[in-house]
């Protein structure tokens, strides 16, 4: 693979983002140094890391892509003993962040491999950046859904009860809540939207490990988490002083509280359509559409997830009123799903899928809000079913069909 302690450019790319190999070179500083870097695509040529060693699909959205840029050699001598890193690393945050703008990567996070903790983060938002420092509570297993520590690990409930509140707990903190959580760590904006968080020494470019476990506890808030994952908190600005000599009518006169402007409808995506597998109705429900809410809601009110520019009839909805329904969906990463309280991986998927129809494989796990479902692989492409029995490669078939 690489060495330990390398130094890493770790980058999100939005399904959107098509960067060229010109905006590469670029965003590293030309082909000099181009040349003395790897860039890997980790779930094509190393999806360990991503299964194994530093998961970041709580961090992606469908259809963003994973991109190590590596420096192959180790940036200290004794990684365990050592913890500052005595180089120069500001040229480096300086490349990071050009690389994120050239790119038009979603996030930019720099660290030695094998380490937790990042040295740089560079983001468009403060919301990712908050996302970030998150991972380390949602991926311990024996820290519970409200940030404290137990004596033992969670239950595979409790841990799937977490990971489905992570987005939830993004929405708690506004952006200028989070961002004066950032220093003593520098924060720097670059253009209108690039966010670059740096724990590296002022004087000499080190890093100091250690100041990147600060960074993150501070901007992470564990202890200031709500109650009820996703409620929102706000700063309340102290009350302006009332004028010394206010006229008394003025005094007395209620104040009319602002209007609030009704929110903008949120965008749906493609159309849900209904088609059916052994007189049961199976809702066909495509990527944009497949979130936490709609994953609930097909478990306990499927009727909830539909539009009326969804293509199912009046009378499909009321059999799916009467006898419910199942769905089917593509799936962006098998770590979406779990199996024995783990997230499921390509060699265990490999190693225990069984034949479901022509040129399918199949293998039963568990998706967190929902329950039991059944994950489909057909040509290297992946559904994700709450049919657990049945003909596989025939429900594929109704799915791909107009």
């Amino acid at each position: 693979m690489f060495a330990l302690d390398s130094l890493i450019f770790d980058l999100i790319l939005p399904a959107t983002a098509r960067p060229t190999p010109e905006q590469f070179l670029e965003g590293l500083g030309g082909e000099e140094v181009a040349k003395k870097r790897m860039v890997l695509d980790v779930d094509l040529d190393v999806p360990q890391i991503e299964q194994e060693i530093s998961p970041t699909f709580l961090l992606r959205k469908r259809g963003d892509r994973r991109l190590l840029v590596v420096d192959d050699g180790p940036l200290r001598q004794n990684p365990r003993t050592q913890a500052i890193v005595a180089r120069d690393l500001r040229p480096e945050r300086d490349r990071l962040a050009k690389l994120v703008e050239t790119t038009g990567a979603r996030i930019g996070r720099m660290n030695a491999f094998g380490t937790w903790g990042d040295a740089v983060v560079v983001c468009r938002s403060a919301r990712d950046l908050r996302a970030v420092m998150l991972l380390g509570w949602a991926l311990d297993p024996v820290m519970d859904l409200e940030g404290r520590r137990r004596g033992q690990q969670l239950s595979q409930r409790e841990f799937e009860i977490k990971l489905a509140s992570f987005e939830k707990r993004l929405d708690e903190l506004d952006d200028a809540t989070i961002l004066a959580r950032v220093p003593p760590a520098t924060l720097e904006k670059k253009g209108k939207e690039i966010l670059v968080v740096s724990t590296l020494s002022d004087r000499d470019g080190s890093w100091d490990i250690r100041k990147s476990y600060e960074l993150e506890k501070r901007v992470a808030a564990v202890e200031n988490f709500s109650r009820i994952p996703g409620a929102r908190q706000t700063i309340i600005a102290p009350e302006p002083a009332e004028p010394a000599e206010a006229p008394k009518a003025a005094a007395a006169a209620p104040t009319p509280a602002p209007a609030t402007p009704p929110e903008p409808p949120k965008p749906v995506g493609p159309p849900i359509r209904a088609v059916e597998q052994g007189g049961r109705i199976i809702l066909v429900v495509p990527p944009e559409r497949v979130d936490s809410d709609t994953v609930t809601a097909l478990g306990k009110r499927p009727l909830d997830v539909l539009t009326s520019k969804d293509a199912v009839t009046g009378k499909q909805r009321d059999a799916i009123h009467q006898h419910g329904c199942g769905f089917i969906a593509p799936l962006a990463f098998l770590s979406e799903v779990f199996l024995d309280g783990k997230p499921l991986d390509k060699k265990r998927f490999e190693a225990e899928a069984q034949p479901a129809g022509p040129g399918v494989r199949a293998l039963e796990a568990h998706l967190p809000r929902f329950g039991g479902v059944r994950v489909l692989d057909q040509g290297g492409k992946r559904w994700i079913t709450s049919e657990i029995s049945g003909d596989g490669a025939a429900l594929l078939a109704l799915a791909a069909a107009p």
